[in-house]
């Protein structure tokens, strides 16, 4: 006999609100380090702005190339350090806003000759804690290292955080491996261009519906050498639904509450459309099963 509804969550459970603000900017298309440095001022006060318009927020997420833009012919020129003055700025005003920040800067390769395109996550005492290195590469325009895998964070307010990058996003198995390492917040941060405006929508609608998780995704706006940027910002529920969406094509801020351990209690007690149970346990009534996933950093000589 069925008592209650096979689409509750079930049981009780209590959570925090997890705040999160998003921007979408249009960064300068660096050829410089004083156009990066020019990119920093702009995201810096986002930041304050951000503080002003919500104060007490927890967690701001900003978009790919946010500090250099992506120059066709000059981006490696432009590549800094995770210990450069630019990320410390960032550090010092996640720690004087006492705030988490996500930033997209494109670094000097761990491997050598070339640039990394690389997610860090700076918590509210000024300390990276997350770095993440962008696995799917839009090639061939985006000659970077690509990364080897998807490690997840503990961020504010019972918040799990992975981070995937752009066209990352394009690829399915990417969210799953991150919802599968145990997070219930996706962050995708990116440079994506018109006229995808579509293929955006519903691959954060499905990474989140999909793997019963919360899609944070910030997105650029503007021109720059090449292409055209239609911002489209949003925040997904893991029902697939858009709990607020920025405007296109101009910069814009939105914020949103979301409640990261409501996703652990939908994973543990959801009868219907448990994807995450069912991929664990092989059709919902088998154990749990060990399904391997590549970990292996690359070798460093």
């Amino acid at each position: 006999m069925n008592i209650g509804s096979t689409h509750a969550i079930g049981g009780k459970i209590e959570t925090e609100t997890l705040s999160a603000v998003v921007v979408q900017i249009e960064p300068i298309s660096a050829q410089t380090l004083d156009d990066v440095n020019r990119n920093v001022d702009q995201l810096t006060d986002y930041m304050d702005k951000a503080a002003c318009g919500f104060p007490g927020f927890d967690l701001f997420v900003s978009p790919e190339c946010g500090l250099q833009g992506f120059h066709p012919t000059k981006w490696l020129e432009v590549l800094i350090d995770l210990d450069g003055p630019q990320i410390n700025r960032l550090k010092d005003k996640c720690r004087e806003l006492q705030v988490w920040g996500v930033f997209n800067p494109m670094t000097k390769s761990i491997r050598g000759h070339g640039g990394d395109n690389t997610a860090i996550i700076i918590n509210d005492q000024g300390k990276i804690v997350h770095r993440y290195v962008k696995m799917n590469p839009w090639i061939p325009g985006e000659a970077t290292y690509p990364g080897w895998e998807c490690p997840v964070t503990p961020g504010p307010k019972g918040s799990r955080i992975a981070t995937i990058i752009c066209a990352d996003g394009d690829y399915p198995e990417i969210w799953r491996e991150a919802a599968f390492n145990g997070a219930n917040v996706i962050i995708r941060v990116s440079h994506y261009m018109a006229p995808w405006d579509q293929a955006w929508e519903i691959t954060n609608r499905a990474g989140a519906y999909c793997n019963q998780c919360y899609v944070v995704a910030s997105n650029c706006v503007g021109l720059d050498e090449a292409y055209a940027y239609f911002g489209r910002s949003m925040v997904v529920n893991p029902d697939g639904t858009i709990i607020v969406e920025a405007a296109m094509g101009i910069p814009w801020i939105i914020k949103a509450d979301i409640y990261p351990k409501l996703i652990d209690q939908i994973r543990r007690t959801c009868v219907t459309s448990n994807f995450m149970f069912s991929f664990r346990h092989r059709g919902a009534d088998l154990p749990p099963v060990v399904i391997p996933l590549v970990k292996s950093k690359p070798q460093l000589r």
